[in-house]
């Protein structure tokens, strides 16, 4: 895989969108400080590629950004292609995947020259994320972990193989080449061993079950033919049984005739006596009618004069209804002009209701205008006062500026005489020192009197400065005491300013409510007060509504014209609804004697009918009893038909009983044939099983660690040795040399055998040394070598070429000379690769390279430049 170009934006340290393109250099390094992003690269490659990096998720994104995107455009084994993969915050990724198609006459045998606008781009992206990663990984045939073992020299990782202890070398070592999926098959065919084990002990215990069964043949056989001689007796006492109830049941049949003709006879009895009873009730019905007609016969005058006197009632009340009805109508008249005056009055209510609420009103505002007055003349006052406080605040500050001039022209003073003093100290301490006749400050002649002269001067002099020093002070003391005191007698600024601007807005406030209460006040005297006294007095003289009030007088007028009594009126209704009994009891009168005769001729015919159901009723009975006689007479004769169904019931059920016995026995016997062919076919399969246990445990001991993976090893082992001397011959100019030890004896003298290790060992102009015993830049170098022929083996094994070399540590343990030694090395393995990236922050080693990328960071993330 050869990086072509690269596009980061929202990916870890890099905010913005930044471009690298590899197709203009073979050998670069990438240079910054610690923490500016370079590590970030190499993420942002394995994350397009593989969608892993040493973060995973969300925090590949930048903080400041919503979504990570990298694009990786790269070449590999003659093709060019591209991996777009994009990350929302809290969303599920999106990769897209593509092969670069030249146009005609273009080629891609050099990709670092190739015009990718002269083409187009096919897209390779599967349904689904996973199936997409799966198929970049079988384009570049490297998964992840295997691409960083063989490109990439990570932090921290150059020395994992060799820092480790000898005993556990091979481990890594299987581990790097990707020999764990030696474990897998053995655990694998580890699992199908037991597996086939279970369907063996699942086999022996069904073999044990056919073979418990078949040990019971001669007992099921004998137990079938005792069952076979049992059922045969039993069918005999069946049939039997069967014909003697045929026979009871022919009897019960003759029985069930002679029954129902006993049934038929009291049936016609119940009938006829039924029909007897109805007709006696209709008489008795037909009679008492019959003494209710005459009883109405004899109240004839009676209700004749009733029905007389209700129909005079309802005559005089049809008159009252029509003097109703004038009346109704004409007193509907008055409902519009009682609504005119009523809603006059409503109107005038209504408004002395608002006018007394504005009068309410009108007194709580005097009682305001009360309150508020004190409240005015209170912040009128407090805004002076604020004021006066401000003006002494203005004045004490005047004089904190004055005294802090003063102390500064103090402490000036004060600086110039120390220096003043420092200056005659020197001096005098010259004078005392110099012994010659000349003047060490002015160079003159000077005897032993003038230099006494001088060196008491000067002590004079700096006394004099002392003294003056310690008046400046306690001066300076003095004037910072009384700043001090007018601090404690200032307040806060702010806060005066803030109170004098409350109490203004306050006083303004109060002022304005004062002017709006007058203004209220003069509007309610001049115009509410002389409404509401109008309104009362109208209300009280009924003063309103005047041509409603006539016509409603109008219509009074004449509903006492129409002379309608509403009283005489209820009490002839009362008396009609009363009346309404005679006109029904006069309809059942002639009802009465319209039915007199036919209601006599009915009870003659009734009567006759009565008495020739009372002898047909004598005569059923007789007969419904002679039936029951000989019914019972017949019924002692019959032989008893349950016992007899019971009995032949219970042999049927035995019967069946052992007939299902019988079959069952029959199927024991005949399964004993397919239990021996089964055990024939199990005996078979576990044969076929036992061998394929043996072929498992064959490959458990050849993919253990002792099996393939060791010779895997072994075979691997001398090309890295051979691979890294090459490499370290270069590194140490031929001084150096590596040797891989696998066995090693044990401490126990006693032992014979060997124990499997991976024992280190270098060459040098000292002899043979472990590796452990070398310093850190020298084992650095042996790390390098070991590291990268491990790369290429790596690579080789999984069908791929190493093409692109990343290290991105390593010149830090080096002193000058191994660092040139480690450049050379890399210059000389150069040709091998298809690009060499150097990732480091030591600035000397900047100009080694003929490339650089330098990575910064800066406000808005990382930034990323080639020179």
């Amino acid at each position: 895989m050869i990086p072509l170009r690269l596009k980061i934006s929202g990916f870890l340290s890099y905010r913005d969108p930044a471009e690298v393109d590899f197709s203009t250099f073979e050998l670069a390094c990438i240079s910054g400080a610690n923490g500016a992003g370079k590590s970030s690269l190499l993420d942002a490659i394995t994350w397009a590629l593989f969608g892993k990096a040493r973060k995973q998720d969300d925090s590949l994104i930048n903080a400041q950004s919503n979504a990570a995107e990298v694009s990786l455009i790269f070449a590999y084994e003659g093709n060019i292609y591209r991996v777009q993969r994009t990350k929302v915050r809290d969303k599920t990724g999106v990769l897209e995947f593509q092969i670069f198609l030249p146009s005609s006459g273009s080629s891609v045998s050099n990709p670092a020259g190739i015009d990718l606008s002269a083409g187009s781009w096919k897209p390779l992206t599967e349904h689904s994320l996973t199936g997409t990663n799966l198929r970049i990984q079988q384009t570049l045939r490297l998964d992840y972990d295997t691409f960083i073992n063989a490109s990439f020299f990570l932090q921290g990782k150059a020395d994992q193989f060799t820092q480790q202890r000898p005993s556990d070398r091979k481990r890594i070592l299987g581990s790097i080449l990707g020999l764990e999926i030696w474990e897998t098959y053995r655990q694998n065919a580890a699992s199908q061993r037991r597996q086939v084990e279970d369907e063996i002990s699942v086999i022996d215990g069904q073999l044990r079950e056919i073979q418990a069964e078949l040990s019971e043949e001669s007992l099921r056989k004998h137990r079938l033919k005792q069952l076979e001689d049992d059922l045969a007796r039993l069918s005999t006492e069946r049939a039997n049984q069967e014909a003697v109830l045929e026979s009871i049941r022919r009897l019960t049949a003759t029985l069930a005739e002679q029954q129902k003709l006993t049934d038929s006879l009291q049936n016609h009895l119940q009938e006829s006596s039924l029909q007897l009873d109805e007709q006696k009730q209709r008489l008795a019905q037909r009679q008492a009618e019959r003494v209710a007609f005459i009883e109405l016969e004899q109240r004839a005058a009676e209700i004749e004069a009733l029905h007389q006197s209700w129909q005079e009632n309802r005559r005089e009340l049809e008159q009252l209804e029509q003097l109703a009805n004038q009346f109704r109508e004409q007193e509907n008249l008055r409902a519009a002009p009682l609504a005119e005056i009523q809603s006059a009055r409503a109107a005038l209510e209504k408004e002395t209701q608002l006018l007394r609420l504005q009068q309410a009103e009108y007194i709580h505002r005097q009682q305001e205008q009360q309150k508020l007055q004190p409240e005015l003349e209170a912040a009128h006052q407090r805004q002076i006062s604020l004021e006066l406080q401000q003006d002494q605040r203005r004045e004490i500050e005047a004089n904190l500026v004055m005294l802090r001039e003063q102390w500064l022209e103090l402490k000036n003073a004060t600086q110039s005489l120390e220096d003043k003093i420092v200056e005659l100290h020197e001096r005098r301490d010259q004078l005392d020192q110099v012994e010659e006749a000349t003047c060490p400050l002015c160079g003159q002649p000077l005897n032993v009197e003038d230099r006494v002269g001088l060196i008491s001067s000067f002590t004079e002099e700096e006394a004099q400065a002392i003294q003056a020093v310690k008046t400046n002070q306690e001066k300076m003391k003095a004037i910072n005491q009384q700043g001090e005191e007018l601090k404690k007698r200032t307040s806060d600024s702010r806060a005066i300013e803030r109170e004098l601007q409350a109490a203004s807005q306050a006083s303004a406030r109060l002022a304005s409510n004062l002017e709006m209460l007058e203004n209220q006040q003069r509007e309610w005297e001049s115009k509410g007060a002389l409404r509401l006294v109008e309104i009362t007095r109208i209300l009280n003289e009924d003063g309103y509504a005047a041509d409603a009030r006539a016509h409603l007088a109008q219509i009074d007028s004449e509903l006492r014209q129409i002379g309608y009594d509403p009283q005489r009126h209820e009490q002839i209704r009362k008396a009609e609804q009363i009346g309404r009994v005679a006109e029904e009891e006069l309809r059942a009168l002639e009802l009465a004697r319209a039915a007199r005769a036919p209601l006599e001729r009915e009870i003659a015919e009734l009567d006759k009918q009565i008495g020739i159901l009372n002898e047909q009723v004598a005569r059923q009975q007789i007969e419904a009893q002679q039936a029951a006689q000989a019914l019972e007479t017949a019924r002692s004769q019959v032989p008893d038909l349950p016992a007899a169904e019971s009995a032949f019931n219970d042999l049927q059920e035995k019967e069946n009983t052992l007939r299902r016995e019988t079959g069952a026995a029959h199927q024991l016997v005949a399964v004993l044939a397919d239990l021996k062919k089964r055990r024939k076919s199990l005996e078979g399969s576990r044969q076929e099983l036992a061998h394929r246990t043996g072929l498992y445990k064959q490959l458990e001991r050849a993919f253990g660690k002792d099996g393939v993976p060791a010779l895997l090893i072994e075979q691997a082992l001398p090309q890295i040795e051979t691979r890294a001397n090459e490499i370290l011959d270069r590194l140490s100019n031929g001084s150096m040399s590596v040797r891989f030890n696998t066995q090693a004896a044990y401490k126990d003298k006693s032992r014979q055998d060997l124990k499997e290790t991976l024992d280190i060992q270098i060459s040098d102009g000292a002899g043979m040394r472990d590796y452990e015993m070398f310093s850190g830049g020298e084992a650095f170098r042996v790390n390098f070598a070991i590291r990268l022929a491990l790369s290429e083996v790596l690579a080789q094994r999984a069908g791929a070429r190493l093409q692109t070399l990343v290290i991105d540590e390593g010149f830090g343990s080096q002193d000058t000379q191994g660092r040139q030694r480690l450049i050379e090395a890399i210059n000389l393995v150069r040709p091998d690769f298809a690009k060499i990236l150097v990732i480091t922050h030591i600035d000397e080693l900047k100009d080694s390279f003929p490339n650089r990328i330098e990575v910064e960071k800066t406000e808005r993330g990382s930034t990323v430049k080639i020179v």
